[in-house]
């Protein structure tokens, strides 16, 4: 049982979180985008680092190649690029399908945050960068329902809120212990995974990630590894009108 003088603590912080979550998930609500230049090394990039011209619309994220490990598309590069993204927008009901089925960390980071005041202990911890820092521990009363909930039940860290906007800063956490499903046979999250997710605003009412990384590994289904590894980072963030069409978007991708 936890020490009374604990209670008043962790209630604050569990607030607090719960205002910032609400905030965030009605933000992503808005379905704002933006364009911006990522510099991202993953398992998509395979392993390298790639910088990009990203331009969101209601279709899906285009992405146009810039850079390789430093070095900038040549003239034939280049051209190879160009002609991707023509196919994309003159058949844009594939690159729909391939976008409807993926899901960005900002939409996994929301879920998590709505998940927090249930499945963690919230306590303060002082302040980072003018945001108020938050310690967040495995609740032991929580019982997860999913195989997610239960992966995310192991994590630990800290959660940084920008007050009195109680928008999310920063969110920091480890994997603590092993995930076994089907006692290791249907699948296995190894400890030692790290999320990392760092926000910072546009403009007054606006918030996006500039700031992203993640490692976790396991595996699943008996002998199949899972390794997921990627760094990226954000800048010249910029907000694009809505409903821009891919046509559009790509125009605004050129350097």
């Amino acid at each position: 049982m936890l020490p009374l003088a604990s209670l008043p603590a962790i209630a604050q912080g569990t607030d607090a979180v719960i205002r910032m979550a609400a905030n965030e998930k009605a933000a992503r609500a808005q379905e704002q985008h933006f364009s911006y230049l990522s510099e991202e090394r993953s398992s998509r990039t395979g392993g390298h680092l790639w910088k990009e011209k990203v331009v969101e619309t209601d279709d899906g994220v285009l992405r146009r190649l810039l850079a390789v490990d430093g070095k900038p598309l040549n003239a034939a590069q280049s051209q190879a690029e160009e002609r991707r993204i023509e196919v994309i927008v003159a058949h844009p009901e594939a690159f729909r399908k391939l976008n409807q089925s993926h899901t960005d960390d900002e939409v996994k980071a929301t879920q998590l945050l709505e998940i927090l005041p249930r499945a963690f202990l919230i306590s303060p911890a002082g302040e980072e960068n003018g945001c108020v820092r938050f310690a967040v521990r495995p609740n032991p009363t929580f019982q997860p329902s999913t195989y997610e909930e239960r992966i995310i039940h192991v994590l630990q860290g800290t959660v940084s809120i920008k007050e009195p906007d109680d928008r999310l800063c920063k969110l920091e956490a480890v994997i603590t212990q092993p995930v076994e499903f089907g006692f290791g046979l249907l699948g296995k999250i190894n400890s030692g995974g790290h999320f990392e997710l760092e926000r910072a605003p546009v403009d007054a009412k606006n918030w996006k990630s500039v700031h992203i990384n993640v490692h976790v590994d396991g595996r699943v289904l008996l002998f199949k590894s899972i390794t997921r590894e990627q760094e990226t980072t954000r800048t010249d963030i910029h907000i694009v009108p809505k409903r821009l069409s891919l046509a559009e978007a790509a125009n605004l991708s050129r350097p």
